[in-house]
């Protein structure tokens, strides 16, 4: 293994700099994720209480959909997780609906990915000078 000037090897470096990118992938998918959960929340009606609510009964009492097959919390917070995934997989052909609508009524979501977009990359600077 060959040296670099400052003393680490071009491995150390290759590492590093998968690190951080790997960090900044999940960070705009995660980012993506979300954007897209506030444009299929507010458009679509995605996921909103009335929609999960059914026909009152006698009584008039509502029962949400979700919660009728008596599963526990386990079970309906791992089907909200590939619920939200899936989410972003299905708006990807509203890329452009969903990146205005993020501009326009959720920029602070914007901003903090780019933030932490930016962090990331402080941080592979970090990382690569204390190598």
């Amino acid at each position: 293994m060959s040296a670099t000037r400052r003393g680490g090897s071009h491995g150390d470096e290759a590492s590093t700099t998968k690190v951080v990118g790997m960090l900044m992938l999940a960070i705009a998918g995660f980012g993506w994720a979300f954007m897209a959960a506030a444009y299929a929340h507010e458009k679509e009606g995605w996921r909103q209480e009335s929609t999960n609510l059914t026909e009152p009964d006698a009584d008039g009492i509502q029962y949400d959909q979700r919660f009728e097959d008596g599963g526990g919390i386990r079970q309906q917070s791992g089907s909200s997780l590939w619920d939200f995934i899936g989410n972003a997989f299905r708006q990807l052909p509203n890329l452009f609906g969903v990146l205005a609508f993020s501009f326009q009524h959720r920029l602070w979501l914007v901003i903090l990915i780019a933030c932490l977009e930016v962090g990331a990359l402080g941080l592979g600077y970090a990382m690569s000078k204390i190598d």
